[in-house]
């Protein structure tokens, strides 16, 4: 089929509270460089109240036009009402791409554009690569409960519409050099364009050093058999200011909350450093891990993460982390001095 008329990779931003959220950078930087591959621009379209951050930040991360449609109807998220404000921003283009971040809002209104504009939606994407010959988003995702890679594409409809995974993907460096345009847009909304009536808000507990935007995560799995070793964890992220990660058994026997989970089920995360401790480097949870440097501490040698791993430690963990917990202190010891 011929798409040539089809222009443009949409990234549909993510708002809370009138701020952008550090995914939508992500995508925009991860956008740019699809769209330098497949000859397009990069458009990104921002859907919510009204905002305090600056639209024009979007075009050094790598934007060429930001079109923003805010009003203070849409000050919290109404899967019904942010349907139609798109469904109406689209009504006469031909977008090649569009993409959100699988956020809870992004699941739910990916799938509503999707059958508004008759085609398919691929959900929870870990990596996004281009076909140049076909021109061709692959969007790729963990499948078969985690064991396999795919790799889907959408030869027969356009747009190629997916949800990305948040810190996935590195944050881009600003080019300041960089030109584009930010266009507003005007967005009209009735009461009955609206699905739910808000009544209250209760406000999420903060969380602390989260593993989403850590530049050093210390986190753990099956190698750990007690409590009492899972503490030396704790103390060892205290140790390097990091934060504290872990694979989905951990998360399982409550030793952490799900919000430190890493992995299909869990967060992505793209720190410098990844303490990998009793970590055996299945897909499920390494698809979620984008690391500058990955040190993996593991006591089976043949450990799938022990190939991944830029420093590789055959250790037994219970005699291996007091060694290395004094180690730190010692090194910190004389830096201070």
């Amino acid at each position: 089929m011929d798409f040539s008329d089809y222009k443009g990779i949409y990234v549909i931003g993510a708002l809370v509270g009138g701020k952008l959220q550090r995914v939508t950078g992500e995508l925009t930087g991860e956008a740019r460089q699809l769209a330098d591959a497949l000859d397009e621009e990069v458009h990104v379209v921002l859907v919510g109240e009204k905002l305090t951050d600056r639209p024009e930040d979007l075009i050094s991360l790598g934007a060429d036009k930001v079109y923003v449609l805010t009003d203070e109807k849409l000050s919290h998220y109404d899967g019904k009402a942010y349907q139609k404000v798109l469904a109406s921003f689209f009504a006469g283009k031909k977008p090649d791409t569009i993409i959100f971040a699988a956020t809870p809002f992004g699941r739910d209104l990916a799938p509503r554009l999707a059958a508004e504009l008759v085609c398919g939606v691929t959900a929870d994407v870990t990596e996004l690569s281009a076909d140049k010959e076909k021109k061709l988003v692959i969007w790729s995702r963990p499948a078969m409960d985690g064991n396999i890679m795919a790799d889907i594409v959408s030869p027969l409809f356009r747009p190629q519409v997916g949800t990305v995974r948040p810190g996935i993907f590195k944050y881009p460096k600003p080019d300041t050099t960089r030109t584009g345009e930010v266009i507003p847009v005007p967005v009209a909304l009735e009461d009955e364009d609206f699905g739910t009536v808000l009544k209250k808000i209760i406000p999420a507990e903060k969380e602390e050093n989260p593993v989403e935007t850590a530049k050093v995560i210390v986190a753990g799995g099956r190698g750990f058999h007690t409590k009492e070793d899972w503490e030396k964890v704790h103390e060892l992220a205290d140790l390097l200011g990091a934060a504290v990660g872990c694979s989905r058994p951990i998360s399982e026997l409550g030793w952490e909350p799900h919000s430190r989970q890493i992995g299909q089920t869990g967060k992505g995360v793209s720190p410098r450093v990844y303490f990998a401790l009793g970590i055996s480097g299945a897909m499920q949870h390494m698809c979620a891990v984008n690391a500058d440097i990955i040190i993996a501490v593991n006591k089976d040698p043949k450990a799938p993460i022990m190939e991944m791993a830029d420093y590789a430690i055959v250790a037994d963990l219970k005699d291996f982390m007091p060694l290395l917990i004094e180690k730190v202190r010692q090194w910190k010891a004389e830096k201070q001095a």
